[in-house]
């Protein structure tokens, strides 16, 4: 018996849908991978995934976002001094991790320098671009960008970001080699103690000479001369000298064309040739020895000489 083309063709149209039908029965349904998948699936992250877990932030990080998160490698906790994740408790790596974190998805191409507000609403963080690439709060470099995920985007940086827990004069007042320069801004007006211990929400920049950048400038202008009440408002001037509104950190510098204005009106430059220095008005060149000491309110950059206006 032959069958005719009209009842063949119904055949064929019925077994071709049953076999889509099939294969899509079968077919793997793909879940978007959000940051924590992706950060789960790299081994340079276990690190900071068992850090999430330990600090009950995974499933934060899972929602819809969008997040931008600057993802520490494991190197990165090795270079920071955490080897081991046992003596921090949850309430510790809580303020750490979240100060990884900003609301929005920012690709590496809108970066801009300047502070920015993470998930830790007690501690901004700063950033830094110059011809070099993106930095946080000057010591901490992003060397992987825009690794895509379904709720944001994750840049791999060298470091941790640690907040600071002390003010400019805390850390100056604790700091040995800053005895001289504490003893000089309680002998000065009240003022710079007052200017310092109160910096605003954009914070300030000091640049400490060391008890040796003191002992010298004693050889020209003794001590006993900067403390004669007499000569108040001139020790005044020159400790004002040494602070710059703002946080500049040695990543902003290479930014910096022309001379920058102190709290004291006088300015200041800066030589970035063999060595960054601050090059005051009749002093000359100061190392900066020591840079991106961060306080609560401000910024410290560790100078060899006095500067004077």
């Amino acid at each position: 018996m032959k069958l005719s083309f009209k009842f063949i063709l119904p055949i064929l149209f019925t077994v071709i849908t049953m076999s889509f039908t099939s294969c899509g029965d079968d077919e793997e349904v793909v879940t978007p991978s959000t940051i924590v998948d992706v950060a789960l699936a790299d081994a340079q992250f276990s690190t900071l995934t068992s850090a999430l877990t330990k600090a009950e932030l995974v499933s934060a990080l899972q929602g819809t976002g969008p997040f931008t998160v600057f993802a520490p490698n494991n190197a990165a906790f090795t270079k920071a001094g955490i080897t081991s994740l046992d003596g921090l408790s949850k309430d510790a790596l809580t303020p750490i991790l979240t100060s990884h974190v900003l609301n929005g998805k920012v690709l590496a191409a809108d970066v801009k320098s300047g502070g920015v507000s993470t998930l830790n609403t007690n501690n901004n963080i700063y950033l830094s671009v110059n011809s070099t690439g993106v930095y946080i709060n000057g010591n901490i470099k992003v060397i992987a960008t825009d690794v895509d995920a379904s709720n944001g985007v994750i840049h791999v940086i060298d470091n941790v970001i640690i907040p600071p827990t002390n003010s400019l004069v805390q850390i100056a007042a604790t700091t040995e080699d800053f005895s001289e320069l504490t003893s000089l801004v309680l002998a000065a007006d009240p003022a710079v103690a007052a200017a310092l211990t109160a910096a605003s929400t954009t914070g300030l920049t000091v640049f400490a000479p060391t008890n040796a950048a003191f002992t010298e400038l004693y050889k020209t202008i003794p001590k006993a001369t900067l403390l004669d009440p007499s000569n108040k408002q001139l020790l005044t001037d020159v400790l004002l000298y040494h602070v710059v509104s703002g946080r500049v950190f040695s990543t902003d510098l290479p930014n910096v064309t022309g001379q920058v204005a102190t709290v004291n009106t006088e300015n200041i430059s800066f030589d970035l040739t063999n060595g960054a220095k601050v090059v005051g008005k009749s002093s000359g060149n100061a190392n900066i020895t020591a840079a991106n000491v961060l306080a609560t309110n401000g910024v410290i950059h560790v100078i060899d000489k006095v500067l004077l206006p």
